[in-house]
């Protein structure tokens, strides 16, 4: 008698991940500013203006091009039994199994802004003579921009073949020939996850 087994499976595991930004930013702050007028004669007109402006500006941009391609092939089988005399013949073909996992991640931008402390404009007016004129003005103006940016190309191109069988018996003589074939299976898995901004304040 003669027994031929053959199996074959085939396991393909594909991760793809792209940049990630991150980045921690403390937006600019005024200057703590003290006015003093004072001691100033009889009569007098006085004028302060004081203008703090502060901004900050982040920008953060990805740009991303992924190109995944799997190929996966399984195959068992193929297996002859010819030209025998007088002697069982027997061809077990195990499954031919494909499996293909495949993960891609877009790019990520993240910023923190951390917050700052606290400006104290203080203004004082004194001691001026009789009938003076004073003015202060104060005017703080503060900015903050955020711009985030993401682009992504994704194109996955997976081939997954599973093939059993294709087992032959010709020109046995006197005998028995026996041929079982397994399965086959082909799995696929894909996930693709796109880009993300994220920005805490």
């Amino acid at each position: 008698m003669r027994i031929l087994i053959k199996f074959n499976t085939r396991i393909v595991t594909a991760i793809a991940t792209v940049a990630v930004i991150m980045g921690s930013v403390a937006p600019a702050a005024f200057a703590n500013t003290s006015v003093d007028v004072s001691g100033n004669g009889v009569g007098s007109n006085n004028a302060v203006d004081v203008n703090n402006t502060s901004g900050t500006k982040v920008i953060q941009s990805n740009s991303s091009n992924i190109t995944t391609v799997v190929d996966s092939k399984a195959s068992t089988g193929g297996n002859t039994a010819s030209f025998n005399t007088d002697g069982d013949t027997s061809i077990h073909t195990g499954d031919a199994n494909s499996t293909v996992n495949v993960g891609v991640g877009g790019s990520s931008n993240a910023a923190i802004i951390s917050p700052t402390g606290t400006t104290t404009t203080n203004v004082t007016v004194s001691d001026n003579g009789v009938g003076s004129t004073n003015i202060v003005g104060v005017t703080n103006t503060s900015w903050f921009k955020v711009v985030q940016k993401n682009w992504s190309n994704i194109v996955t191109a997976i081939t997954s073949v599973g093939k059993t069988g294709h087992n032959t018996s010709s020109f046995n003589t006197g005998s028995t020939t026996n041929i079982t074939t397994g399965g086959a299976s082909s799995n696929v898995t894909v996930n693709v996850t796109g880009s993300s901004n994220t920005l805490i304040h």
